[in-house]
């Protein structure tokens, strides 16, 4: 008895294992059922979403607004030789758009959109018009400084016009689009530029084009009356102090490098006061937005994970390398290979074209928008930005087009790469978060102005390595390194002046090879 009642307990025993596993089991498929039918009826629904009228009237106005900003942004590089010049007319209008978005995000905040953008697409036509009539770089320059700062607003105000409008699982879509009319902005810049050589004014007055047709578009698109997305009572409380602490620290470091070493020596008065000015206006952001700032520019929800962090660390070095090869190759062809201003912008189109081809596959293969894909595309970006970064230290006057320009396209491929695999990331971690009493910038504005501002340290940081380079070998001013594009001299003289330009880029790609490998570095976060 004793034996059969444990041979019964047994099987009691496995039965009821028996039957508990096979309801689990049960469970489980019903749960994974009813999770496949939600996700194919999100999949359903988001299918069945359409661009109606007023979808496709914001994807105009912000295709032709982010392709206004491009097409200034490159339509002078192709037309630049002197290097001073160089410095000034590109540094003041990326420092003027990267420290412009804040700002217009917390107006777009207060008055909405609609306002923000109409009055940023008329500060870009007035900066483009004093442009156009000016007759001195003392004219020019603060006409580029005011289309910076209207262009920066129009790109953080097109980003806020799709958030606003657009349904979250489709803004990666339509931002995408918006990207491929940037780059088809920026190559048409650079051909302009190349071809206007002669009539250098007309290229102002083909960015007008581009003005007024945005000024057409806006009424149509955005919503003109005043509104508030949040109550003005709180205005306030946005981080106007971090976004004026930021302008200012990264400003005065910026014209400090800028000075240092070429107009003054580093130990100076005038370079320590504005570096010191500099680090303490950083100093006292990084204080600001840790302890007082109620809703920072640079929250901690945007910073939250070390992938985010190193996703958007990725796209500050990015901007810093694009700035880099489009700004330096420029002159590398102009003042090394003696290239016409033609040739030269057609030269750079190898290092922007690739970008539209990327963007473009990105959205037509299915596979390269799963989201387990984007860090493999950032890391082969970098892996490709090294190799041919690399490759730019054997460039100099005596090598062959047929060298170059496949040193310059293997460039091209590798921002190609890190534009779509930013883009898709940014997407992929961005939280949508409609809540007003936690108002912050979203991702992909965050990824925007840390990019522009990586665009912006490039142009003074670089043109310093090389002038530097220059004047501690010719040990004089700067100002006496007068070396212009096809007038070089057959004399000593020339061909010294022109060895110790290719010495500073070298310096240059040296740096660059290193921005790169951070880059890489940082990618292998990303997740």
């Amino acid at each position: 008895m004793g034996v059969e009642y444990i041979e019964f307990s047994h099987a009691k025993d496995g039965l009821e294992q028996q039957l508990c596993n096979c309801a689990s089991s049960q469970n489980l498929v019903e749960v994974a059922s009813a999770e496949h039918l939600r996700h194919n009826a999100a999949a359903n629904l988001a299918a069945e979403w359409k661009l109606g009228v007023k979808e496709w009237l914001v994807l105009a106005c912000v295709s032709l607004l982010m392709t206004m900003d491009a097409f200034n942004a490159t339509v002078l590089l192709p037309l630049i030789t002197p290097l001073g010049n160089t410095l000034w007319i590109e540094a003041s209008y990326l420092l003027a758009s990267a420290a412009s978005q804040p700002f217009s995000v917390m107006l777009a905040a207060i008055l909405g959109v609609g306002p923000i953008a109409l009055g940023a697409a008329v500060l870009a036509t007035v900066g483009t018009g004093v442009c156009s009539g000016s007759m001195s770089l003392a004219c020019l320059v603060p006409g580029r400084f005011v289309q910076g700062v209207g262009c920066g607003g129009v790109i953080a105000t097109s980003l806020l016009m799709i958030d606003e409008v657009i349904p979250y699982p489709h803004q990666a879509r339509i931002t995408g689009y918006a990207f491929q009319t940037r780059v088809v902005g920026a190559t048409v810049g650079l051909i302009f530029g190349g071809l206007l050589v002669d009539h250098a004014v007309w290229t102002f007055y083909a960015s007008l084009v581009f003005c007024a047709l945005g000024l057409l578009v806006i009424p149509f698109a955005v919503e003109l009356r005043t509104y508030r997305r949040i109550a003005k009572c709180k205005a306030c409380e946005l981080d106007w102090q971090g976004a004026v602490l930021t302008f200012m620290g990264m400003g005065c470091l910026l014209i400090g490098v800028n000075w240092g070493g070429i107009l003054y020596e580093w130990t100076n008065w005038h370079v320590l006061v504005v570096l010191g000015a500099g680090a303490a206006s950083i100093i006292v952001l990084v204080l600001y937005e840790s302890l007082w700032s109620v809703h920072p520019l640079f929250s901690s929800t945007i910073f939250s994970s070390i992938a985010r962090t190193m996703l958007y660390l990725s796209s500050l070095l990015h901007g810093f390398l694009l700035s880099c090869h489009l700004l330096n190759c420029a002159l590398y062809l102009r003042l090394i290979q003696e290239l016409s201003s033609a040739f030269a912008g057609l030269g750079l189109l190898t290092v922007v074209s690739p970008a539209l081809v990327a963007l473009i596959l990105t959205e037509r293969v299915r596979h390269l928008r799963n989201p387990s894909t984007f860090p493999w595309m950032v890391r082969i970006g970098w892996l490709c930005s090294v190799l041919a970064t690399g490759f730019f230290i054997i460039l100099d006057d005596s090598t062959p087009p047929q060298v170059w320009v496949f040193i310059l396209l293997g460039a091209g491929i590798g921002h190609s790469l890190l534009i779509s695999g930013h883009h898709r990331g940014v997407h992929h971690i961005h939280q949508p978060n409609r809540d007003s009493e936690h108002y912050s910038a979203s991702s992909i504005l965050m990824y925007s102005l840390l990019r522009t501002w990586g665009m912006c340290i490039a142009v003074p940081v670089g043109g310093a390595i090389i002038l530097h380079r220059i004047v501690r070998q010719e040990g004089a001013e700067s100002s006496h390194f007068d070396f212009q594009a096809g007038e070089a001299p057959l004399s000593q003289q020339g061909r010294d002046q022109k060895e110790m330009l290719v010495g500073g880029f070298h310096m240059l790609w040296r740096v660059m090879v290193g921005a790169s490998a951070l880059g890489g570095v940082s990618s292998l976060f990303v997740k």
